[in-house]
């Protein structure tokens, strides 16, 4: 007589689950992680948005004949500052959203981008100051020091994060993050301090600048401001999330991905404010009559200063025809109208400002 062979009831799946984690640990372990993924995929398409969005203005540098402008700092970290979103928020998905056996590696990988991203973006805003402050001795040791406790703190936190490959899931990921540092808050805090910092210093300078002559001046400082502005907003509440208490552990990895966007995003304009402020002086140094224009407006277009200049009878410079609109947001356009025309406000080579003193 034969034996009869056990086998697995039919429509039964086995899950191999992690030492430690019952059944319901390990549901309710799964969709968090689902819920952080769709958060790190949203942010990765965010970034990339917004890369597409801005290419045409660096494509525009590299064909530039200015080639004394890819020589500039600034320029170097804007570029490192638009590929490390990418190098923060891809690895992320592998870790986050897909099965993977190199799960050490993204984590690696993308805290190498976080940082990066705080590094270039924290050197823009310090440049903006230091232009803003006319290279104010005091100004500048101020910012360095706080942007090297900054960097500090990232690098430190950024070395307490490790990855474990587990066993294959049904869904989601099988990388498995390790329980990090309780003091890990204090790289988004350390953020803030700099953040504010440039934010007050910028703050400090505004009945000045917004009292300029040339509406110009005052448009790139106001611009300026709002970008400092909303990236200490963004890691305000970024920092208030991740020290909340267990009871909200699912909300603070929620949180981070987009962190990282909005300093991205803010960091990458900043640079073409820069960059705008800096095409603006030298076109308004030179005494040619000749049209200028620094880039062609499209579809609502991305940072564009396009200004004819005329001699009147008079000997005086006009400009006839001004447009120009925040690499931010498309269609926000601000410029002169072409009936009204008046004379060109020297504007201070380092601020913006029509003062010079």
């Amino acid at each position: 007589m034969a034996t009869p062979t056990s086998s697995a009831p039919p429509n039964i799946a086995t899950l191999v689950l992690p030492p430690g984690f019952t059944l319901d640990q390990y549901l309710h372990l799964q969709g968090q992680a689902v819920t952080i993924g769709i958060c790190v995929a949203v942010a990765f398409g965010i970034v990339a948005w917004d890369y597409l969005s801005l290419l045409p203005d660096e494509l525009a540098l590299y064909r530039s004949k200015e080639k004394r402008l890819l020589r500039t700092p600034t320029t170097w970290f804007f570029v490192l500052l638009r590929y490390s979103g990418f190098l923060a928020t891809l690895p992320s998905l592998f870790f986050t959203s897909v099965q993977s056996q190199h799960c050490l590696a993204a984590v690696i990988l993308s805290t190498l981008g976080a940082c990066l991203v705080v590094f270039s973006s924290g050197a823009i805003f310090a440049f903006r100051i230091f232009a803003i402050w006319s290279g104010n001795r005091l100004v500048q040791g101020l910012v360095v020091v706080v942007f090297l406790f900054m960097m500090s703190c990232w690098i430190a936190v950024a070395t307490q994060y490790d990855a474990t490959t587990g066993p294959a899931t049904p869904f989601a990921t099988n990388c498995q993050l390790r329980p990090i540092a309780s003091w890990a808050p204090i790289s988004y805090a350390s953020s803030v301090v700099f953040d504010t910092t440039i934010l007050l210093l910028t703050i400090v300078k505004l009945p000045r600048n917004l009292m300029a002559k040339s509406y110009v001046g005052r448009q790139i400082f106001r611009d300026t401001l709002m970008y400092f502005a909303i990236t200490t907003v963004t890691n305000i509440v970024v920092l208030s999330i991740q020290s909340l208490g267990e009871a909200h552990a699912l909300l603070k990895p929620t949180a981070v991905p987009f962190s990282t966007v909005m300093t991205v995003t803010m960091g990458s304009r900043v640079y073409l404010n820069l960059k705008l402020l800096e095409k603006r002086r030298r076109e308004e140094g030179d005494s040619r009559s000749i049209p200028l224009s620094v880039s062609q407006p499209s579809g609502g277009g991305h940072g564009v200063l396009t200004t004819e200049f005329r001699t009147t009878t008079d000997g005086t410079q006009m400009d006839t025809d001004t447009l120009m609109s925040t690499a931010s947001m498309p269609n926000y356009n601000y410029g002169y109208s072409k009936q009204v025309s008046r004379a060109l406000e020297k504007i201070d080579s380092r601020t913006g400002s029509d003062d010079a003193a």
